[in-house]
């Protein structure tokens, strides 16, 4: 067996171990396949985001004894 043959045996090999990887690996969501939502919640299972249905929204006014967390949040939210 010479030298190119032992390469193209082992480029085969990795191609085939390449190919069952790429099969039991999901796919990656494209930005499409996110409906619009007002938040998301990690979903661990499908590595994805969720939409959340209904979010529970708190006036920002009624945050008390918590300012430096409030400006954080809205530092991180406020484009």
């Amino acid at each position: 067996m010479t030298d190119t043959d032992t390469d193209t045996t082992f480029l085969q090999h990795l191609a085939r171990i390449a190919d069952a990887l790429e099969k039991h690996s999901p796919t990656d969501p494209s930005p499409e396949d996110i409906e619009p939502a007002a938040a998301y919640v990690w979903n661990r299972a499908k590595r994805r985001l969720t939409p959340v249905k209904k979010v529970n929204r708190v006036d920002l006014p009624l945050l008390c004894g918590i300012d430096h967390q409030r400006d954080t949040l809205l530092s991180n939210t406020i484009a």
